[in-house]
């Protein structure tokens, strides 16, 4: 018996160290990490239990001011490759991923996790490989689901001309963009808006995005010796049918379609002090491209009622427009500010409610504006006072408009020490207070007024910190 166990006990190490040495044994160390997010404490006096809610309208997201929104959480991860050769010859690959964390009732950390109702969240909204100036070219190259989109007015939180964030891929060669996007089935029930189309995959009718294909295509053109930036934007979109083998079902389709054009100005302005600028960009959607809503703005959130007697939303659209700036004034003082007008209207022929695919009476036509500023005192480098002051307005179908007007002042740390818009992280001591016109009152039209019954004032009180790092 002894004389097998040594050949065999042989056999058994040989076989263990070779797997061993087969193992993948990580020893990359190009390899990063960022972060954005918000996080903290905020009450409300009125709500009972003091808890703290949004003092925007419904409908308009963070448009308005976002010194209210709940804790938010993003990690980022990037693994970068490096390749052989010359350095004109390098090509930077970069494989990112981003995971996103929230909570359905507000609060993200402490007492909270994914069993609690209306717990914590997980999301994955990027994940992509990317390579830049390939070989030392202009041409770059992408493929996964990314951020893809450009400027954003921050203290609205409003990506405002070419938020595509999708699945898909895309090339550029040196200031030409071209990607194919494929938002897919997701479930639209408790978003906005409430029904665009209705997917269909096992059999059973659903609220939801029919998954479309998207074809992207932008143009940037230098001017003023490259202080201004004109960017030209089209889109076009197409919806398969539902069902190519069923023609007898109710939720049989046919195919339709969108397409959307726009233009945006970014212009670098002189100031006693760098860093100042303004935006400027109109843009216009028809068909299934009429998204969004709910202070988001992808165009393929198809926005308002079907036509149903074709089943289509060939005669859909939105028209919006939107300026923003910041103005470094002198070391002491900054202001940021914003301008955004919204015309969107469904497929159906009502000016006001019309039914969805289910029978549902949702609104069909919406209009919205907003104004906003936020002004930056820099007490000391490390001590900012932070003021805005918004206006919102909405109109949802043929009622009247509801109104809210804002204002809120922020006694702000900043640790870096720097007098700068843009440092972070931000430590706040937030106190915002809201009044609602009648018809907003009444009708109880923002997270705040739906906590407390109808009110012409609210309030909110709260600590908080914003941080980012890339």
């Amino acid at each position: 018996m002894k004389r097998y166990l040594i050949p065999v006990a042989v056999i058994f190490l040989s076989a263990f160290f070779t797997r061993n040495s087969a193992a993948q044994i990580i020893s990359n160390k190009m390899f990063s990490l960022g972060t954005y997010g918000r996080v903290g404490a905020g009450f409300s006096p009125a709500i009972k239990g003091n808890i703290g809610r949004s003092l925007n309208l419904n409908g308009m997201g963070s448009v308005g001011g976002r010194m209210e929104e709940a804790d938010y959480a993003e990690l980022v991860a990037a693994f970068h490759y490096k390749t052989p050769g010359q350095k004109s010859d390098t090509t930077p690959i970069n494989v990112q991923a981003r995971m996103a964390m929230y909570s359905g009732k507000g609060q993200l950390i402490g007492n909270v996790n994914s069993t609690n109702y209306g717990g914590v969240a997980f999301a994955l909204p990027e994940l992509y490989a990317q390579a830049d100036h390939i070989m030392g070219s202009k041409w770059s190259a992408w493929v996964g689901a990314k951020f893809f989109r450009g400027n954003d007015v921050h203290i609205a939180d409003y990506y405002y001309f070419d938020d595509h964030s999708s699945q898909g891929f895309g090339v550029t060669y040196d200031k030409t963009t071209l990607a194919v996007l494929f938002p897919g089935n997701i479930d639209t029930n408790s978003s906005v808006p409430p029904n665009f189309y209705v997917s269909i995959i096992d059999g059973t009718p659903r609220a939801g995005l029919r998954g479309r294909s998207m074809i992207v295509a932008e143009q940037v053109f230098p001017l003023n010796d490259n202080r201004q930036t004109l960017k030209l934007l089209a889109e076009f979109h197409h919806l398969a049918d539902a069902s190519a083998e069923d023609t007898a079902t109710a939720f049989n389709y046919p195919s339709a379609g969108g397409w959307v054009a726009g233009a945006q100005l970014v212009s670098t302005l002189s100031t006693k002090i760098t860093g100042s600028f303004n935006q400027a960009a109109i843009r216009y959607g028809h068909g299934i491209a009429n998204g969004g809503d709910g202070g988001n703005t992808r165009t393929w959130l198809t926005y308002g009622a079907p036509d149903l007697a074709t089943n289509k939303f060939s005669t859909a659209y939105s028209f919006t427009m939107v300026d923003h700036f910041l103005l470094n004034l002198s070391p002491k003082y900054s202001l940021n500010g914003y301008g955004i007008f919204t015309n969107s209207h469904g497929a159906a022929a009502s000016h006001n409610k019309a039914p969805d695919y289910f029978g549902r009476e949702i609104f069909n036509r919406k209009t919205e504006w907003a104004i906003g500023v936020r002004n930056f005192w820099y007490i000391t480098n490390w001590f900012h006072l932070i003021t805005e002051l918004h206006y919102a307005n909405r109109k949802d179908g043929s009622q009247d408009a509801a109104a809210m007007t804002k204002f809120s002042i922020v006694p702000t740390i900043v640790p870096t020490a720097k007098a700068d818009p843009w440092a972070r992280p931000h430590l706040r001591l937030i106190y915002s207070v809201a009044k609602y016109n009648q018809f907003a009152a009444d009708n109880e039209y923002s997270p705040f007024l739906k906590e407390t019954g109808p009110k012409k004032w609210g309030q909110y009180i709260g600590v908080r910190a914003e941080w980012w790092l890339f």
